[in-house]
């Protein structure tokens, strides 16, 4: 099913960007408890970038926003536009890496928590209200905030291009506003990507590796764009945003066609008090 491969492979991007990205951080505390911090008029993008996600990775808690969607338009089977969108919002507690979420499935009309407590994933649905604990290895497609903390050695080399656009305000903060493109050989060469697809297994199997290198020749022709805002005072994340378009190629009965997939976080608020809690009683979900 193209449809499959196509959710595969923006999967796998999604996963990238948590290896794209990296995070650490003077001066004097401000509003949300944050220190406020200078950079030159001209600071450079990569400049920008490494202190704002150093100053991002500061941050004691943070609450956040987030809003996903995946677009599919009319092919010969499918006379519609299919959308499938994911949107919330939740808390992150940097010093126990615990993070909590309510969120919304429109296309599917369901409502649900979730909770990721001492490494472990929760979730129950507003209709049936039992929590459910996933298992080891299994994921939701949520932000992983704690994942945007990465090995700031590596960092360039997974860009190939970083341009810094006209400032910007977002929800009433002035913020530098940061384009990238990745370099998906270098993030699915990354060790820590690999680590990341291999799970529990000892080692990636064929068909595995098969398909990452699928994915590879997929995304040569794709447009993916990275865009950040960081506050000017502060220097941490106030908004993210991945614009991926990706090609499924058709064949003699199916044309062509242009999946698109953007996902937006908004950080408004930074080290206000986080209560997360472990689910009292939760059932191993096997589905």
């Amino acid at each position: 099913m193209r449809k499959k491969s196509a959710g595969l492979s923006c999967l796998v991007i999604c996963l990238a960007v948590a290896t794209a990205l990296l995070v650490a951080a003077c001066g004097e505390k401000g509003a949300e408890g944050l220190l406020r911090r200078e950079l030159p008029e001209n600071a450079t993008p990569e400049k920008i970038m490494l202190e704002g996600l150093n100053a991002t990775d500061e941050a004691e808690t943070l609450h956040y926003v987030f809003d996903y969607s995946f677009v599919i338009p009319p092919t010969g089977k499918q006379p519609y536009t299919s959308e499938v969108a994911l949107n919330g919002e939740g808390d992150y507690d940097a010093s126990s890496g615990n993070a909590s979420a309510r969120m919304r499935w429109p296309s599917f009309d369901m409502e649900f928590d979730y909770v990721l407590y001492d490494g472990v994933q929760y979730y129950r649905t507003e209709e049936s209200g039992t929590w459910y604990e996933l298992p080891a290895g299994s994921s939701l497609s949520i932000p992983s905030i704690s994942e945007i903390t990465r090995n700031t050695a590596e960092y360039m080399d997974n860009f190939q291009k970083i341009t810094r656009l006209q400032d910007e305000v977002v929800g009433e903060r002035d913020c530098y506003h940061i384009a990238l493109v990745p370099n998906f050989d270098a993030i699915m060469e990354n060790q820590q990507f690999l680590e990341m697809i291999k799970g529990d297994r000892e080692q990636l199997d064929e068909e595995t590796l098969r398909k990452i290198e699928e994915i590879k020749e997929e995304l040569k022709d794709a447009s993916v764009n990275y865009e950040y805002w960081f506050d000017k005072e502060y220097l941490v994340l106030r908004r993210t945003l991945y614009n991926i378009e990706m090609v499924e190629k058709g064949d003699d009965s199916n044309p062509s066609f242009t999946v698109k997939m953007i996902m937006e976080i908004t950080f408004p608020l930074y080290n206000r008090k986080v209560e997360i809690n472990k689910p009292e009683s939760a059932m191993l979900y096997k589905g």
